[in-house]
């Protein structure tokens, strides 16, 4: 009975109940509302327009707009009883507003304004649909006109794993290498310069300065297939990669081997994916790198760093990709501790100047993505 109880309990710290859609507290904006975040003025809700709140203080609502929490005075808006819930998803563009930009109901001509934001603002949006880009506006989606907005481009780091000459399965992560090499290319023709990771980490800081046409390749595991098939393309185009390696499974059947390592240095960074931590804890479901303590995780980042650097003599790892990009504060600790100064997750989006150096951004390059598609990724569109 004991071991059920306590069973039940972590289940419950590790999945705690989540509110359902409908649950979430709605209000109907009854006068023209300017809103703001903890230092200006962002934007302005009109007359009519209904909200969700994710939380409420003694004077203010908060709710969400673009990927940012705001707030606006509780004298304005009116509870109401139907709710719905936040809208989530991915919001991998970002874009500065040089003028009031109205906000519309609907993604087309004549649609009804419901809102707009203020000009000099840095938002976050959607992947543009036609001619208008979809942002979370209270709760709803809204919709920009592309005209209305300039997109903040950021510098791109383009997520690869496996690469295959014939596509054989349905995993979206496997690419075929002529899918590969005509990306590639056009880097190469359109004058991409590929940079490295301690590159990127200096010019989030403000600490560098970097071509306007900047990108970061990645592949992440240490397939063998970085190397028979991505090594010569990228060596021909003279390009830089950084391959986050899963070092345990260095030599295995499939991965990079040693002598892989101390042979393709020209052209790739080797860095750190962990050691033995790339899983799932059974009971939780949660990532090694959110289960386990602190001093565990800082254990096997080191032994990763410690396999990689004895193997190429005068090589210090310095970078991190979180295994299914999951993370988590003890996670970050630990970094710190194997002296790991950047890391990446695999939320979608571009990277831009002082984003948080621990939880930046990449572009997932799959294997049904056009030619026009990953030009837009790379522009952050």
């Amino acid at each position: 009975m004991k071991r059920v109880f306590w069973l039940a309990l972590i289940f419950a710290l590790a999945f705690p109940l989540m509110p359902e859609a409908g649950s979430v507290p709605t209000v109907n904006i009854i006068e023209n509302t300017p809103v703001y975040n903890q230092s200006q003025k962002i934007a302005v809700i009109m007359k009519g327009t209904s909200t969700s709140i994710v939380k409420e203080s003694d004077r203010y609502y908060h709710t969400v707009i673009g990927g940012d929490e705001v707030m606006f005075s509780k004298k304005r808006a009116k509870a109401v009883a139907d709710s719905y819930g936040s809208v989530r998803g991915a919001y991998p563009v970002r874009a500065l507003t040089k003028k009031h930009v109205p906000i519309l109901n609907a993604p087309k001509k004549n649609a009804k304004s419901i809102g707009q934001l203020q000009p000099n603002l840095t938002i976050q949006l959607q992947r543009a649909q036609g001619n208008y880009y979809p942002i979370n506006f209270g709760g709803k989606t809204a919709y920009i006109d592309k005209k209305d907005i300039v997109i903040d481009s950021g510098i791109p780091v383009l997520m690869y794993h496996d690469l295959t000459k014939v596509k054989r399965s349905d995993n979206v992560s496997v690419l075929e290498v002529k899918n590969f090499e005509e990306q590639m290319a056009y880097l190469k023709k359109n004058n991409w310069t590929t940079i490295t990771s301690r590159q990127l980490e200096l010019w989030v800081q403000g600490k560098l300065n970097l071509p306007e046409k900047s990108v970061l390749i990645t592949f992440d595991d240490g397939y063998e297939s970085t190397i028979e098939l991505g090594y010569p393309i990228l060596k021909r185009h003279g390009q830089k990669a950084t391959s986050f390696l899963i070092t345990s499974r260095i030599g295995k059947p499939g991965m990079v081997s040693k002598y892989d390592l101390q042979s393709t240095t020209d052209v790739y960074s080797y860095q750190n994916h962990t050691h033995a931590f790339h899983m799932f804890n059974s009971l939780t479901g949660l990532s090694y790198l959110q289960s386990e303590s602190r001093f565990a995780i800082r254990a096997d980042l080191g032994e990763a760093n410690e396999t990689i650097e004895e193997m190429l003599s005068g090589h210090k790892v310095k970078a991190h990709a979180y295994p299914y990009g999951k993370s988590s504060p003890q996670a970050v600790l630990a970094m710190k501790d194997a002296g790991i100064t950047i890391a990446f997750t695999i939320e979608e989006g571009n990277v831009h100047r002082g984003d948080p150096i621990y939880a930046l951004n990449r572009q997932r390059v799959h294997s049904h993505m056009s030619l026009k598609d990953f030009a837009d990724k790379l522009k952050g569109m």
